[in-house]
């Protein structure tokens, strides 16, 4: 008889047990399902955010300005052919004239046209001429060019750098 009382003490805690697993999955899960996707929400606002901050070098039109450096020729990088290649390259600088510094470095870039195409040159000069024809190679370089004035002049008013000609031979 104790076996049996037992054994049906057993089945009574298994059966109570199932019944509050079910709950727990029942009740927990659906608010474990909300905060999830609060949690996912949350972090894909925060890398839209990031994303359009760290990209987002927006100039209003009537603050745009740009600075023209004339066309250059620049030796490539040897690619082991044996031949020598250049690119002829000309470079627009856009600036953004609300910028506290802008007077002051429009002067200075107009004074030293040569030191602001010795940064560009620096660059151009580390690709070989399979690689600086690849467009995203381009945008890196125009990229790398770019950081060099602002980390040189130590303004954010240069925004961008474009190439006015690019010709490779």
């Amino acid at each position: 008889m104790k076996k049996n009382l037992i054994t049906v003490i057993i089945l009574a805690l298994c059966v109570v047990n199932l019944i509050l697993n079910i709950m727990l999955v029942f009740v927990c899960m659906p608010s474990a399902k909300k905060t999830n996707n609060l949690i996912t929400e949350i972090a894909s606002v925060l890398d839209l955010e990031l994303e359009s901050n760290e990209g987002n070098n927006s100039v209003e039109l009537k603050n745009m300005a740009t600075f023209d450096i004339e066309k250059q020729v620049v030796n490539l990088k040897d690619d082991g052919s044996g031949k020598s290649h250049f690119v002829q390259v000309g470079l627009t600088l856009e600036l953004d004239s609300s910028a506290d510094d802008y007077a002051d470095l429009n002067t200075v870039l107009s004074n030293s046209t040569g030191a602001v195409f010795d940064e560009a040159r620096d660059v151009i000069q580390g690709y070989t001429a399979s690689e600086i024809s690849d467009q995203k190679n381009q945008e890196q370089i125009k990229k790398q060019i770019l950081e060099k004035l602002q980390n040189k002049y130590g303004t954010r008013c240069v925004y961008n750098v474009s190439f006015s000609s690019f010709t490779i031979q």
